[in-house]
């Protein structure tokens, strides 16, 4: 009789996942490197746990404070697309939950406990040679792998997501999802938040054709965004629906507390370079291209990547945005010191179908 999956991780010490019948678990697209000595590929686990509770007073009244900001209508605050798009905002993060993670190619793990957030982390190990790249595959383009939470005893499947191997050689693009693949007009706050919550995600036309030109030449894609985790699944079903490829995302962190307008407003402008730093650091070998607009700071925050990785970044590629901040001189500002050739702006995505990102 095989041997059951709540037998080989109970002699491997690890412990029950602990969820209540209510809790939800959702899993985010990672990007797994390889070790220093190139024997293992290391994977990030991070998902999220929630509840959908009773809304309080208090969130009743940041929720009041939302639609005067939109300007909304009752009507809107009651349509179907408002309640989807809030609703993880308003659930109930679970702390303190341990989770079995596991792929069909490695050891299971345990995740350490979720924190106040409901974020959960951990560390898949995959042995380099228990994965066969697929003979078609391009060799600077990641394998995707299936990552699994499980629940011990009878390996009910909780919830699934994608982890990239990504090759320590190749090319990526790092791109920007708001008001770079599709519209969300964040120089405006009114329409940014009515963009968010209450109206359909409109894409930006020529893009995801684009995007999958430079696929098909074995380019790996990650999106970087300031929108917060709570919008993953969303934005995620809105590039899949468009037609964007696969890749990893990068979102931020954010928790509905006292001031939630200002929060989601705020904190769009800071982390993203954090980020992309570290994607770059763990990555030295390989090159990138970074697409981005000019509605926030990404020409600031990409000019400073190229100028401090200076040989891994090979293109910037700005859509430009109608306003009062798209003059000459702040793009000399942004990309002093950067060579000419790297920098290209554009303000349709057609322009760029000459580009091939290598």
């Amino acid at each position: 009789m095989p041997v059951s999956l709540f037998a080989r991780m109970t002699r491997r010490s690890v412990p029950l996942t602990s969820l209540a019948g209510d809790e939800t678990v959702a899993l985010f697209p990672s990007l797994g490197h390889l070790s220093h000595e190139g024997r293992t590929w290391q994977i990030p686990v991070h998902g999220e746990i929630y509840s959908q509770g009773r809304v309080g007073l208090g969130k009743r009244f940041l929720l009041k404070l939302l639609q005067r900001a939109m300007k909304a209508p009752d009507a809107d605050i009651q349509s179907d697309l408002f309640r989807a798009r809030i609703s993880r905002f308003l659930a109930n993060d679970c702390k303190g939950r341990v989770l079995a993670v596991r792929c069909d190619q490695a050891e299971p793990i345990t995740t350490k406990k979720s924190r106040s957030n409901g974020h959960f982390f951990g560390t898949l190990n995959l042995p380099v040679d228990s994965i066969e790249s697929p003979a078609s595959a391009h060799a600077g383009q990641p394998r995707r792998i299936e990552l699994q939470v499980v629940r011990p005893g009878c390996g009910e499947r909780l919830a699934a997501g994608q982890a990239y191997l990504l090759p320590s050689q190749g090319v990526s693009i790092i791109s920007d999802i708001d008001d770079t693949l599709k519209h969300s007009h964040v120089a405006c706050k009114q329409s940014l938040l009515a963009n968010t919550f209450l109206r359909e995600f409109e894409p930006i036309a020529g893009m995801s054709e684009l995007f999958r030109s430079w696929a098909s030449a074995g380019v790996a894609f990650h999106y970087v965004s300031s929108s917060p985790w709570q919008l993953y699944r969303h934005l995620a079903a809105h590039l899949t629906e468009q037609g964007f490829p696969d890749g990893s995302y990068h979102l931020r962190a954010f928790r509905l507390r006292d001031h939630l307008i200002r929060r989601i407003l705020m904190f769009r402008r800071s982390g993203k370079a954090g980020v992309i730093r570290g994607i770059l650091r763990t990555f030295p070998e390989r090159r990138f291209v970074l697409v981005g607009d000019s509605g926030e700071i990404d020409p600031e925050i990409y000019g400073a990547m190229a100028r401090k990785y200076p040989q891994q970044v090979a293109g910037i590629f700005i859509r430009q945005i109608e306003g009062p901040r798209n003059t000459p001189l702040r793009y000399q500002r942004a990309f002093r010191g950067v060579r000419y050739e790297v920098v290209r702006l554009f303000r349709e995505a057609q322009e760029l179908a000459d580009v091939r990102p290598e």
